[in-house]
């Protein structure tokens, strides 16, 4: 038994495991079974008929005929045409000769269902207009036929009626509550449709059946959950789909040759085999935008894509034509117009991109509404893409059968030199847009409309470990816009840390609720100051935050490399990183802010108010102590500025004797002398910002151990707002 998946609706409750249900007998068993049975005097014409099906299921054509010409000569002439015509149905060529026996089937027995059920299918072939007509013979001749509903239904829905598809599918379960593939289709249809309850009822049935049902159904079900924006679900169900597939077709949803950037194929080329599965996992981490799940969103859309391009794109060349390249590399297309299907562009910014797609070709070219840039005889079909690279046209031609590939740029004989169309051509284009772009996502959850604050700082931590420190910060200007009915506002906040190797280290989920912050906040310029902490060894990280609002499910995302310095204890003098503060004091209290009896609260924004305290706090460890146990180093502030009349901050207050002040036009130094009795201390600065105009300043940080002349310096910049 297979543990199921986490399900992606409240209603939906299948139990806890997949239960496989009995299979019928396999036609190969069916054979086994009756063979032996031929060669007795009391073998019967059903057991041809049963063979003969049989033979028809495992493609065996040859035999089957053979069987049910045996059934014809035993007398048995409505089955036996009946047979002799589904396999010549299956044969290329025999169309005719099909009919011809549907036909003499119904000569013997007028009010055979299946001999109007197999001409029916046949005429949906040959004879289209036909077909319909032949359907509701069946029918009538059988109300309860076991299968003319739902190929009717078939039909219908392969001509755009699906209301009346939909209720051919019911009339079948209605009749056979078994037929799987009308549940399928049906649940196909009411998923289309947006009535999810109901479609994951009836996949929920063929998960539970097992075969090959129960596979597509996964994939339904994985579709679902990811219209449904429920990721992890999504992903668990596009898994246990992809699970179940051949091994070929495992492979295509696990190939990241269309995504990944060229550096990353070589790299993955190195590893071998037997470590590739998990090479490709770190692959899909680097692309993992949302730490507030245990979903790979972008890997969702990736499964979502290949699924979508193998059922649209995939007929004339497998796995896929050109356009299912295109479009797993960059997704949908902002507009499709085909030469069957003409769609004018009536968006302004598709309008705008394609007119700026088209100057490409020279000034004032303006491109033909609804058609291809490029002169295409025959079937044709063009994609516009409006925000890349400003706008971008793709265009595809179809010569003979279903096979799409890039259009061909052909030159007039007047032509002289190299055409701008040739840079247009789309196999030249793609491959200029993926040397650059290989791939293009858009998290549409992303769409949180506040921004909040970080930035992280390293200091040291136990066991010659480093202790990163990520600020965070909400301004009330910022989260009014929030404001709900309730007058609480309730954010759920993430962050997930990966390695140089995109190994997962931490990952740390919250949900912070608070009062709605009120004009006089934001007048103020208040915010809600948070801290993450994290201890790891020196190196560099990858960092990803996300804030999401409860109420709206819409999330802001951000994503960094960090490098956390090395502070072990040996005797090399160090210097944290900076940490920007608007309240440092000392305190006998514990909590998140707290550092060895200083109150640090920091400013995430990194942008102060003239009106405003500000610090800067940093660490040193390793100064040298003399024969006495005392140290004695100096701290050079640089305070400077780049910005034209923009007057450099100064320093109010700072700890130590004052041993020099240089003021110049857009630079100010200042330095302390400080003696102590420890190896390692904490050291801050307070600001002056009072006659400082809005803008940026740099301050730069320089300690001297006056004992071993060793030097650190760090920097960080920050911003006076208005």
């Amino acid at each position: 038994m297979t543990l199921f998946p986490r399900v992606i609706f409240p209603f939906f409750f299948l139990g806890c495991f997949l239960i496989e249900s009995a299979r019928a007998e396999a036609p190969e068993q069916i054979v086994a079974r009756l063979l032996p049975l031929t060669h007795q005097k009391e073998g019967s014409r059903d057991i041809y008929i049963q063979l003969g099906d049989a033979y028809l299921s495992m493609g065996e054509l040859d035999r089957a005929k053979q069987a049910f010409d045996r059934a014809l000569r035993m007398g048995d002439k409505v089955r036996g045409h009946i047979g002799i015509g589904r396999v010549c149905a299956q044969r290329p060529g025999e169309g005719i000769r099909a009919q011809y026996h549907f036909r003499r089937a119904l000569g013997e027995d007028p009010t055979s269902a299946d001999a109007y059920f197999e001409l029916a299918k046949l005429y949906r072939r040959m004879r289209p207009l036909e077909a319909s007509d032949a359907f509701e013979r069946a029918i009538e001749r059988d109300s309860s036929h076991r299968d003319a509903y739902f190929q009717m239904g078939l039909m219908l829905e392969g001509d755009g009626e699906l209301v009346r598809a939909m209720s051919l599918y019911k009339q079948q379960l209605d009749i056979a509550s078994d037929h799987g593939e009308a549940r399928y289709h049906l649940g196909r249809l009411l998923f289309a449709q947006g009535q999810h309850r109901s479609a994951a009822e009836l996949f929920s049935g063929l998960i539970a059946s097992g075969g090959d049902l129960a596979t597509r159904a996964y994939l339904e079900m994985a579709l679902m959950s990811e219209i449904a924006k429920n990721y992890e679900s999504a992903q668990q169900l596009f898994e246990v789909y992809i699970s179940r597939l051949h091994e070929a077709d495992r492979l295509i949803y696990k190939d990241i040759s269309l995504v990944a950037e060229k550096e990353e194929l070589a790299l993955l080329a190195s590893v071998p085999l037997a470590d590739r599965a998990e090479a490709i996992d770190r692959f899909w981490n680097s692309r993992d935008p949302a730490p507030l799940t245990r979903a790979n969103e972008r890997l969702v859309e990736h499964y979502r894509r290949v699924a979508r391009v193998l059922e649209k794109y995939s007929e004339g060349e497998k796995p896929w034509d050109d356009r299912g390249a295109v479009y797993i590399r960059l997704g949908p297309p902002d507009h499709i117009s085909r030469s069957d299907d003409i769609r004018l562009e009536l968006d302004p910014s598709i309008l705008a991109a394609r007119e700026r797609f088209a100057t490409r070709l020279g000034p004032g070219y303006v491109p033909p509404a609804g058609h291809p840039l490029i002169p295409i005889g025959g079937r044709w079909e063009y994609w516009v893409y409006a925000d890349i690279e400003d706008g971008t046209e793709f265009a595809f031609e179809n010569e003979f059968g279903k096979r799409y590939t890039f259009a061909d740029i052909v030159l007039s004989s007047e032509s002289t030199g190299i055409s701008p169309l040739l840079d247009l051509q789309g196999d030249l284009l793609m491959r200029s847009i993926a040397a650059r772009t290989p791939s293009l996502y858009r998290a549409d959850f992303a769409k949180l409309p506040i921004d909040f604050y970080y930035y992280p700082a390293g200091f040291r931590g136990e066991d010659d470990k480093t202790r990163l420190e990520l600020y965070l910060g909400l301004p009330a200007s910022e989260v009014v816009r929030l404001n709900g009915e309730s007058g609480l506002v309730s954010l759920d906040r993430g962050a997930v840390l990966y390695d140089a190797t995109w190994h997962e280290v931490h990952r740390v989920v919250d949900r912070l609720t608070f009062r709605a912050p009120s004009l006089d906040d934001v007048e103020a310029g208040a915010f809600i100051p948070g801290i993450l902490t994290v201890t790891l060894d020196p190196g560099e990280y990858h960092l990803s935050l996300q804030l999401r609002d409860v109420e709206s499910g819409d999330s802001q995302i951000y994503q960094q490399k960090i490098k956390l310095d090395d502070y072990r204890r040996d005797e090399v003098l160090r210097l944290s990183d900076i940490e920007l503060a608007f309240m440092i004091a000392p305190t006998e209290l514990s909590g998140q802010f707290v550092k060895d009896g200083f109150s640090v609260i920091p400013m995430s924004s990194k942008a102060f108010r003239r009106n405003q305290s500000a610090y800067v706090y940093f660490e040193l460890y390793n100064l040298a102590r003399d024969p006495f146990g005392r140290t004695r180093y100096k701290v050079e502030y640089t305070v400077r500025t780049n910005q034209a009349r923009v007057v450099p901050v100064r320093i109010l207050r700072s700890l130590g004797q004052l041993l020099r002040l240089v003021e110049e036009d857009r630079q100010v130094v200042i330095t302390y002398e400080q003696v102590g009795d420890k190896s390692d201390e904490q050291a801050y600065v307070e600001l002056d910002l009072r006659k400082s105009d809005p803008g940026e300043q740099v301050i730069a940080i320089r300690v001297t151990d006056e004992l071993t002349h060793q030097e650190a310096q760090k920097e960080i910049r920050f911003k006076i707002v208005p």
